[in-house]
């Protein structure tokens, strides 16, 4: 039942999105909106044990902006 904040320090906009691209459907309560500088955002709960690949929807090939989350 754990919660992910997402939270933009940075100058652009993001959209944390769940793997794979385009579909985001590994983990889907990871899916938010458009975060602006500055801005945060919580997922939904997640409570399926299961590893969820991340990325952001705006920039999917930077590996910078990817990585895993382990519900457990």
């Amino acid at each position: 039942g754990g919660r992910i904040t997402w939270i933009n320090n940075d100058t652009v906009q993001h959209q944390p999105s769940s793997n794979p691209h385009p579909a985001h459907t590994d983990c889907p309560g990871l899916n938010m909106n458009v975060l602006g500088p500055n801005q945060s955002a919580t997922s939904a709960a997640l409570s399926t044990r299961r590893t969820c690949g991340y990325h952001d929807h705006l920039n999917d090939t930077n590996a910078n902006l990817q990585g895993t989350i382990t519900v457990r």
